[in-house]
């Protein structure tokens, strides 16, 4: 792993101290400091915390910002299609919103060729991720916050 973009579930469990995932977004926000894993956080992510925080709450220097830009938004708007056209398409309105972010941060996983995602969104997995990669032939590491790094990379410390 030489590079991993931050969902705003991930964000908001490293800076929120009471909740039952923060140690977890702690452990894993320092092995990618100590293991020099380039932080990059989206404009889209910046939209979606700042409803409910400052974002210079965030260790912002840590972090590389990536623009939401043309060429994101032609391969989200593929994506987006390719969901639509599964035999069991998003019908919740609210999902379906939540989802459209998913495919943007996807493009921009796939046109910077990041490698890891990390996320707290189980749904996101099966559902938006695996659809999309599978189709386009990419792949990317998917980390859920909700496993302990320990659990995740099967070590015992």
């Amino acid at each position: 792993m030489e590079s991993v973009l931050l969902d705003t579930s991930f964000c908001i469990r490293l800076i929120k101290k009471d909740d039952p995932y923060h140690l977890n977004a702690i452990e894993y926000f320092q092995y990618f400091l100590e293991n020099k894993i380039e932080l990059f956080l989206s404009t889209i992510v910046v939209s979606e915390y700042s409803v409910k925080d400052d974002i210079n709450n965030l260790p912002l220097k840590t972090m590389k910002i990536i623009p939401f830009d043309f060429f994101d938004g032609r391969i989200a708007g593929e994506f987006w299609a390719l969901l639509l056209d599964q035999k069991q398409p998003i019908q919740d309105k609210e999902r379906k919103i939540v989802v459209k972010d998913d495919c943007k941060l996807i493009a921009q996983l796939y046109n910077r060729k990041i490698d890891s995602y990390i996320t707290k969104d189980r749904k996101s997995f099966s559902q938006i991720i695996q659809p999309i990669t599978s189709n386009k032939n990419f792949k990317i590491e998917i980390m859920d916050i909700a496993i302990s790094l320990k659990d995740y990379r099967n070590e015992l410390f």
